[in-house]
């Protein structure tokens, strides 16, 4: 059985230790543990688990404000990459998202980040600019960003 968590100041303190561990074993530059912890505390974040069998396989930390929304970070632990659940985390944000009337979603992804880019491309995203030397100073971003209500958008709910 899978389920949909949101983290909340409630039970953070049993999810977001197995969080931390996928952020470090999916990112050359993780957050800190703390970083996570203020996400739980800011009013327009969303921290979100996937749990298959009280396996917790992947997250996905959002902003949503105003008509906006901001991916922070979404990642599956190496074990259960390939099955499609960074694509439901990502397509049950962006519903979230509509459902909130948001028009405009952002997100950053690495260059080298192909499996991400291929992602977030499937699901409309399109690269709208880079900028330079954002990763630790080594690496750009891509900052991609779909309007899901957009008519020219191929994205569909």
């Amino acid at each position: 059985m899978t389920s949909l968590v949101s983290v909340t100041a409630e039970n953070a303190r049993f999810y977001l230790p197995q969080v931390y561990e996928i952020e470090k074993l999916s990112f050359p530059s993780p957050w800190s543990l703390n970083a996570l912890q203020s996400e739980i505390k800011n009013p327009v974040s969303h921290l979100w688990v996937f749990k298959k069998e009280e396996i917790l396989s992947g997250y996905i930390c959002f902003w949503m404000f105003d008509e906006e929304a901001q991916v922070l970070s979404l990642a599956v632990h190496p074990h259960d990459r390939g099955k499609g659940i960074g694509h439901y985390l990502l397509k049950k944000m962006i519903e979230k998202a509509v459902s909130k009337g948001v028009q405009y979603i952002w997100l950053e992804v690495r260059p080298s980040n192909l499996a991400g880019k291929s992602l977030y491309e499937k699901l409309g995203f399109i690269e709208v600019y880079r900028r330079p030397r954002y990763y630790s100073n080594t690496e750009d971003a891509i900052v991609m960003g779909l309007s899901p209500i957009a008519e020219e958008t191929d994205y569909r709910i």
